[in-house]
């Protein structure tokens, strides 16, 4: 926190990656709310202030501390220029206000729905395995396979267990022996994570590690961005890492495609663009682990021996779903301005569609906008969240800025299925 220099690194992306000044912004609360306040820097302050005990948490702190996506972009943009955990005293600042009964009531029944019902939809009855229907899928762990499909509360959402069923389908297609939880499945809980939660978060963690433990498989297939993130890099910092190894759709999807084993003859002629989803990208690196001593020269320099690794997005899941779109014939694939690392936040995580709606809608307009700009008639990405939200976010609209897909949507499409195994 005392690292700071105030250089407002946080609020947009590095200059030297600006292609366009028209989407120079990181940080979409910067950028709606004009406040220094609502940025990484402007909360690292507020942070340093409660621990020097200069102001006590109330709810003026907590509303501006959870206006935020908790996407990460301030911390990968300040890892530019030093060795600064942003992010980090994002989330702990939030799990602080929580802790001291300040946390948002519109956040209070999704987290009493996840802790009671394990999704933060609350109870949703019969339909939560629909999705699997008259596919004959193996569930686990009655049934024995290497492999797990997970789908987290995507069942929920009417729209990405359309996607969830198609994905099944491919699977099929491919001849992968697999498996899912069906009707035992549980939320990954990052929405906890989001809200400050951490011991819902904790729980729910530790709760479905030994649900998948138990199955026995050797993969973990996730089909959200946000369920990678969660597993991948929250878990083993606030529980632990699945013994299998923890695959996202679009790796597992590139690889069978790869391999020959997954066909894609069937043309899709569309000029798409692909939206990085945060958790999907940046915020999926594992934990890096350190033991060392920080030292300070001159008086203000500080430094690591040994050198510190640090964590700068970099390594995220960035490269397979562009190899999936590259190999589908007819597709027309532009970049947009702010991608990879610097990827800018759909709007639709951190609780914010929730508590913020209007910054929810803000973030996904400004994202929908630089899709139009780059030419692009589909806007394609691979989390639910982004999916739901960039998508919502347009029904005020007089007219929708263009279509957004799933990846799998596309990949489906291209895919000769057999007959009998069509939806």
């Amino acid at each position: 926190m005392q690292k700071c220099i105030r250089c407002s690194l946080c609020k947009m992306v590095p200059l030297p990656t600006v292609l366009n000044p028209k989407y120079a912004d990181g940080c979409p609360a910067s950028h709606l709310y004009h406040f220094h306040g609502y940025s990484g820097s402007g909360k690292s302050i507020m942070a340093l202030s409660l621990v020097n005990g200069r102001i006590q948490v109330d709810q003026a702190l907590a509303d501006i501390a959870f206006a935020c996506t908790a996407c990460g972009l301030c911390d990968v943009s300040c890892k530019f220029i030093m060795d600064a955990e942003r992010h980090a005293v994002n989330i702990a600042l939030r799990e602080h206000i929580v802790e001291e009964g300040f946390a948002l009531p519109a956040h209070r029944a999704m987290i009493k729905n996840l802790q009671e019902y394990g999704n933060p939809e609350g109870k949703i009855g019969v339909q939560d395995s629909s999705w699997a229907r008259d596919l004959g899928l193996k569930v686990l762990p009655n049934q024995k396979a290497p492999i797990l499909l997970f789908t987290g509360c995507m069942r929920c959402d009417p729209g990405a267990a359309e996607v969830a069923r198609k994905c099944a389908i491919l699977l099929k297609q491919a001849k992968v022996d697999f498996g899912i939880l069906q009707g035992n499945e549980t939320c990954c809980g990052l929405p906890a994570y989001w809200t400050g939660h951490r011991g819902v978060f904790a729980n729910t963690a530790n709760h479905l590690v030994d649900m998948l433990d138990d199955t026995g498989v050797e993969t973990v297939v996730v089909l959200s961005g946000s369920c990678l993130g969660a597993l991948r890099s929250k878990y083993p910092e606030y529980a632990r890492a699945p013994r299998a190894k923890v695959l996202h759709i679009t790796e597992f999807l590139a690889q069978l495609i790869a391999d020959n084993r997954l066909r894609l003859r069937s043309p899709v002629r569309r000029k798409v663009t692909y939206h990085d989803p945060c958790y999907l990208g940046r915020q999926s690196e594992p934990p890096l682990t350190w033991k060392g001593e920080q030292k300070v020269a001159r008086g203000c320099m500080t430094y690591t021996e040994p050198p510190k690794e640090i964590n700068r997005g970099v390594n995220g899941v960035y490269d397979p779903p562009r190899k999936i779109l590259r190999a589908i014939k007819g597709i027309e694939f532009v970049e947009m301005y702010r991608i990879r690392e610097y990827s800018y936040c759909c709007g639709g995580g951190g609780g914010v569609p929730l508590a913020y709606p209007d910054l929810a809608r803000s973030a996904a307009l400004d994202r929908l906008g630089e899709a139009v700009d780059v030419g692009a008639e589909c806007l394609v990405t691979a989390c639910h969240h982004c999916r739901a939200n960039l998508s919502k976010s347009q029904q005020s609209l007089d007219k929708p800025l263009l279509p957004v897909v799933d990846i799998i949507d596309l990949v489906y499409e291209a895919a000769e299925i057999d007959r009998g195994e069509r939806m």
